[in-house]
């Protein structure tokens, strides 16, 4: 396994000391990265807003609940009925803890949107920085700022034979740079 191993970290080595000496390429596959990051943070943000969303509806049917347990623990009492009496309440104790609960899962959640919002700024920030370093071949728009997934292979068969095309050309043109 030596020959491979040595064949992987001359490769290797080939390609960091090719990513070297093209600074524009290691910017793109920096904001690659940077991008990736921010898509990760968007969603863990939506994440985020949507699980308090959720707990303030569902403590919100909670309380419903426990005002109509609270209306037959004074029922019970008051037709003598003891034994149900301790029932209402019971499920009312259990309906305020599972109250309880979804309340701290939306504090704790409300707690992380906004230091996750603040990443997401400089996330972008970062984004931004690095477009602006990235050297734009002339008469070319700049990179899109947001992500747009690209399409499936299914869906357009003329983008896939592109794409194809286009990484069998870089290919060639990565292996005669590094003179394979």
């Amino acid at each position: 396994m030596t020959f491979l191993d040595d064949l992987a970290a001359f490769l290797e080595q080939r390609l960091d000391d090719f990513i070297r000496a093209n600074p524009g390429l290691e910017l793109n596959l920096i904001l690659l990265d940077i991008q990736e990051q921010e898509r990760h943070t968007l969603h863990l943000l939506q994440t985020l807003e949507q699980k308090c969303q959720t707990c303030e509806k569902d403590i919100l049917g909670l309380v419903e609940d426990i005002r109509r347990w609270h209306d037959r623990v004074k029922k019970a009492e008051a037709a003598g009925r003891a034994d149900l009496a301790k029932l209402a309440r019971e499920k009312e104790e259990e309906l305020r803890q599972r109250g309880q609960d979804l309340w701290g899962q939306r504090t704790q959640a409300q707690a992380q949107v906004e230091p996750t919002r603040l990443l997401l700024a400089k996330i972008r920030d970062r984004r931004k920085e690095l477009e602006t370093r990235i050297p734009q071949p002339q008469g070319t728009p700049p990179p899109k700022a947001s992500y747009t997934p690209p399409k499936s292979d299914r869906t357009d068969p003329i983008e896939a034979q592109f794409r194809n095309w286009e990484l069998e050309a870089a290919l060639k043109e990565l292996k005669t740079s590094m003179g394979l």
